[in-house]
Parts: structure tokens; sequence; C-alpha cells
């Protein structure tokens, strides 16, 4: 059961407690050993003792269960053993108040744990009203009758010092510490090797897809490209040319789709070459576009302020820049601008090509999938569709990236290339 807001309190145990309970939760110890460096440590801090009788006494009363009229240590530390791990969110305690009372009240608290110091251990929870009070909580009247009227009993009889519990509770945080960055690089060892998988198998998924879709849809699309084509030289006019073009075109824009998603599965070994012009290549992309862009009154900006040249395959690399302008296109429709830039990233061996446009928004989950052979972001007004999987794959050859930023209006996408080293 979780505590709500308002039932929330602090009760700042000691940082060797902490220690000692953050071993406890990242190695699961149950040995005798730490079970007595445990008891030893709920001994030494009122705080944490308060805390666990407080929740021993909740226990029984949901389970209607009668409550001894004296508790030792070693029933304390057995219910951490058993629950430290559901109760360590800090909901219920350990969480520092986020205001300016926080110091004051540190020093009430710190008061209050020297108080105790001085007491029997048997009538800290007699006297645990003093806590509460400190800490703002109301506590029902059951548990507070119910804590009074329990006596503790120190499991070991013993006076350890606190100068042997605070050696042992720091030895337990240098292992706690050891384990958790252990557990952290196994996790992203895992969370790698899961990615790697992911992408192996969605890959596989869509080549067998992909050799589907070529045996299966390709030929049609073939004749039905052929056929439209036939008839348009004897169409009886101009709407019904238009129309049979139409239908050429969509014919030939699926046999892209297909292609796109063949190359995304299996793409072919780039051809290299050192040192090309990456300002030529980006010209001849636009050049046969500029018909198509005045029709639609879309202009297109080309800053290139600094002569990069780049190494890889020159026709991979058109071919992406392409993709992003097509992008760019179909999300503005009629009516905007397109800006592309080239310019070297600060590591000096690669550059950034950026393609920006005033075209329809695009959310931070539709960027982040963008990339996705399954996945499509026309609901949103963009195609997403599989010319952004082919960039991925191109890039990815390259050693290069590929990023979509989200904005309200229009996008930026930005892609990096290897540089050629002068």
């Amino acid at each position: 059961m979780h505590p709500t807001h308002e039932e929330r309190i602090w009760l700042p145990m000691r940082s060797s407690s902490s220690s000692t309970l953050l071993h406890a939760l990242v190695s699961r110890d149950t040995s005798t050993t730490f079970r007595r460096k445990l008891r030893n440590t709920l001994r030494h801090d009122p705080a944490l003792c308060l805390f666990t009788a407080a929740k021993l006494v909740q226990e029984h009363e949901r389970g209607w269960r009668p409550i001894a009229g004296q508790w030792t240590t070693k029933q304390l530390a057995d219910w951490w053993v058993r629950h430290g791990a559901d109760v360590w969110d800090g909901s219920a305690f350990l969480s520092c108040p986020e205001s300016q009372t926080g110091e004051s009240l540190l020093q009430r608290f710190m008061r209050l744990d020297q108080h105790f110091q001085t007491l029997p251990f048997s009538r800290w929870l007699l006297e645990s009203d003093l806590w509460w009070k400190a800490a703002g909580l109301s506590c029902r009247s059951s548990i507070c009758q119910s804590l009074h009227s329990i006596r503790l009993i120190d499991s070991d009889q013993s006076k350890s010092s606190s100068v042997t519990s605070k050696h042992a509770s720091n030895q337990d945080a240098h292992q706690a510490f050891g384990k958790v960055t252990a557990m952290v690089a196994e996790r992203e060892r895992l969370q790698g090797d899961f990615s790697e998988s992911l992408e192996t198998v969605r890959r596989d998924l869509a080549k067998q897809l992909a050799y589907g879709l070529s045996h299966e849809i390709n030929n049609p699309l073939a004749n039905i490209a052929t056929r439209a084509q036939g008839l348009i030289a004897s169409a009886s006019g101009p709407q019904q040319a238009d129309s049979l073009q139409r239908i050429v075109d969509q014919s030939y824009r699926a046999h892209a789709m297909i292609a796109d998603l063949m190359f995304y599965a299996h793409p072919p070994e780039p051809q290299f070459e050192s040192g090309f012009a990456a300002k030529q290549v980006v010209e001849d992309v636009i050049d046969p576009m500029k018909a198509a862009l005045q029709r639609d009154a879309i202009t297109v900006e080309f800053h290139n302020a600094f002569s990069v040249k780049c190494d890889g395959d020159p026709a991979m690399f058109g071919e992406a820049v392409r993709a992003l302008v097509r992008n760019a296109v179909e999300s503005i429709g009629v009516e905007g601008q397109i800006v592309i830039s080239i310019e070297p990233e600060a590591d000096a061996k690669h550059c950034l090509v950026r393609v920006s446009d005033s075209g329809q928004g695009l959310t931070a989950e539709d960027a982040a999938r963008a990339f996705d052979p399954y996945f499509s972001g026309r609901e949103a007004g963009r195609g997403l569709g599989l010319s952004l999987c082919r960039v991925h794959r191109i890039a990815e050859l390259h050693g290069g990236s590929i990023r979509l930023h989200p904005a309200l209006i229009g996008c930026v996408a930005e892609l990096t290339w290897p540089m050629h080293a002068s």
C-alpha cells in the first residue's frame, strides 16, 4: 500500500543505515552475518526502528493478527529481509521535503536522535510520538496505542560500538555499490543485445516480405503500367490521358516502395569513392525536380558556404538527399519552402546535411519511429514511408546517422556523412 501525498513523511535515517539497506536490496543477502548487522543498525537508528515497527503494526492490523507485547530486533530485521524491496521506493520515508524547512526539520530530528540514544532501547516505542509529531504525521490512534504497548528487546544483548557499526555498514555500502555498477552494466549489455536481436529479426521479416511482394505484386504492377502506357496514345482527350498517366505513376510508385523495402532488408555493397564533391551531388538531385517544384510553388534554397568533400558512395549519398527532399515535398504539398545546407561537424570527421521544410509538423513519437519500415506517419500529414528506411540504411552503411527533429510546423532532417580528410 503506497501512502498518499498527505500521508508521506520524512524520517531521515542515518547514512550507515542507508548503506546497510542498500546492501540488503542489491545483494538479497539473508546470511546470519548480515542479519546481525541489520539488527545492530536498527538498534542504533531510532528513525529506522520506529518506521519498521509502525510497518509491522500495520501488517498485523491488516491481517487481524494479535500484536505481541514485546518485539525483538530480530523480528524487525526479518521484516526488512522480507519486505525491504517493496518499500524502498521512498514514498513512505527517506525523501527530503522540497521546501526550505528541510534544514530546520533535520536539526530537530538530529536532536531527537541524540535524545533517544540516552533512552533505554525498550522505551523507544513508548516515546515514538515525538518523532511522529516532528514529521508532521497524524498517526492513527490504533497504531499509536499499539506502539505504546510494545516493549523492544535487543536480540543480541550487545553494545556494539557505533564505530564498528559504521565500519561494517561502509563495507556493505562499497560492496553494494559495486554490485549496482555491475547490474547497470549487465542491463546495458542486455539492452544492446536485445536491440541487435530485434533489428536482425525486423530485417529478416522485411526481407521475407520484400521477396514475397516482389514476386506476387511486381509482375501485376508491370502489366498495369505497360497497358496504361499503351492506352495513353489512343486516349480520347487530355483528361483521359492524364488519368492513365496517373495509373502509370502510381504503379511505379508502388514498385519503388517494394524496392525500398528490399534495399532495407538486403542493401547492395556501397561503391566507395574518396573525396567526392557533396555540392555537385546535391545539385544533381535538385535539378531534375525543379520543374515539378515550380509547378507546386515550392522554392528550394541550397546554402553551401563550405566546399565539403565526402567519402563513400556518391550515388547512395544522392539517394539519401533525394529521399529527404521528396519527404519534404510530400509534407508541403503546395506553396512552401525547402532549405538545404551542408557544413562540417565539430569533430571534422563528418559533415552535416540539413534539410528543412515548411510542411506539416511532426510529433516526437512519429520522429522516434520514422525509420521503422512498418510504420507510416501519414495520419499526421507526413509520409515517413519506406524511403526514410532507405536513408537510415544508407547512413548506417557509411557510419553516419539520420535524425528528424519534431516541431509543430515543418521538420528538420539531419544527415551526418563521413567527410574527406584534407
